[in-house]
């Protein structure tokens, strides 16, 4: 086990790891245009994790990351957009780096879009194949008192049209939003573009569902977003019964992504798997109210299985235990290796938060701390597939270097 192995890693090296694979979305829009909204719906995260969560990461820019310690999924929102001097080199270099797409917020009544515009003709001259997605909100403030929300959702993403003839909206509104869709008719390149109206509420409005257009948002987004982007979206809005569950999910996905990252991609200065290992087990426990002394690592150690505690201090190491898993055994190569490390991180975080639980209650349970393990493991190997870590994936990023469509 890793606590067997290596010192935890800082958390800084962890947070830096995350930070190489973690897909980035970047949020073009003017202020109180919608943009935190639409964070907070897709991750899952309350209000005041996104109000609290974003810091200053270029001159015009702000970065929220979820979660904070390991991120599995960056969000990069321009605040300068506004702004006659605005320029997006800065914070296209960030959004370049990564796995991304790109999501234009407007106001559905604002017709006052020329600096998105302007920005976005730049990016697709440089890169011509980039998705993007154009979130038009706040419908409803184009509604007459006592209008509701049209159901079923009645809007054409991907048609010249706003909306099908026999669902008709309101007059302005219609008109906005194909207002607005015009400003995009010249826009260079190829890549794919949506546009999807949206109206995320607050309780108390009086519009339901509050979330309207969510699901239309979350399709296209699996239409026009890389399999890092999807998969990250997926495991950041994971649906438990707690929102402690929640977030120690994602924080377990975090810290697998950041041990992947170790043999996936060379990271300067990174620390080894097991030490980014070491470091979960140690913030899991922290989560708990508990520190592991050597006493509760050997508990943890005995619950996992002596066979386990053997092959780690014998000298094996996390590439080793590919060769007890069927298949995966058989596979060579970075991308074997970085789905292994994902898996077995991944699978080590679930154990030993079913493990901290049970001793909280009292209780010890090898056996289901084994299945715990087992599971997950099977678990964190079709989520590595579906994260990309294969070794078609890794050829083809690295022949290309322009960003994924």
């Amino acid at each position: 086990m890793a606590t067997f192995t290596a010192e935890a890693a800082s958390e800084d090296d962890v947070a830096h790891q995350a930070r190489s694979v973690a897909p980035v979305i970047w949020l073009l829009g003017k202020i109180q245009s919608g943009k935190s909204s639409i964070v907070r719906a897709l991750t899952g995260a309350s209000g005041a994790e996104i109000g609290s969560g974003f810091r200053a990461c270029t001159k015009s820019a702000d970065i929220y990351e979820l979660p904070p310690e390991a991120p599995l999924i960056r969000f990069l929102d321009t605040r300068g957009i506004g702004e006659a001097a605005y320029d997006s080199t800065d914070d296209l270099a960030v959004a370049e780096g990564a796995s991304h797409c790109t999501i234009a917020v407007m106001r559905a009544m604002d017709s006052q879009q020329d600096r998105i515009v302007e920005t976005l003709t730049r990016v697709r001259k440089r890169f011509p194949h980039w998705p993007i997605l154009i979130a038009q909100t706040h419908l409803h403030e184009a509604y007459a008192p006592g209008e509701v929300h049209i159901q079923p959702y009645p809007y054409a993403t991907d048609d010249t049209s706003p909306t099908s003839a026999d669902q008709p909206l309101p007059g302005d509104l219609r008109r906005a939003l194909g207002y607005q869709r015009q400003l995009f008719d010249k826009l260079p390149g190829n890549g794919p573009i949506a546009f999807v109206p949206l109206d995320f509420t607050q309780e108390g409005d009086g519009y339901e569902p509050r979330l309207y257009g969510l699901e239309e948002l979350q399709r296209q987004l699996i239409i026009v977003g890389p399999a890092a982007l999807n998969a990250a979206l997926a495991d950041s809005a994971e649906g438990t019964t707690s929102t402690d569950n929640a977030d120690i999910h994602r924080l377990i996905v975090g810290y697998a992504a950041a041990a992947s990252a170790a043999d996936l991609i060379p990271v300067a200065a990174v620390a080894a798997v097991p030490a980014v290992q070491a470091r979960l087990l140690q913030t899991l426990g922290q989560r708990h109210g508990l520190s592991w002394t050597r006493q509760t690592a050997l508990e943890f150690a005995g619950a996992l299985g002596a066979g386990f505690v053997a092959r780690y201090a014998a000298g094996f190491g996390i590439r080793q235990l590919t060769k007890l898993i069927p298949l995966y055994g058989q596979t060579a190569g970075a991308a074997a290796a970085a789905a292994t490390s994902f898996a077995t991180t991944y699978a080590l975080g679930k154990a030993a938060v079913y493990f901290l639980d049970q001793r909280h209650q009292g209780d010890t349970d090898n056996a289901a701390v084994q299945k715990v393990w087992a599971d997950a493991l099977r678990e964190a190997f079709d989520l590595a597939k579906v994260r990309g870590l294969s070794d078609n994936e890794t050829t083809d990023r690295g022949n290309d270097k322009g960003p994924a469509a």
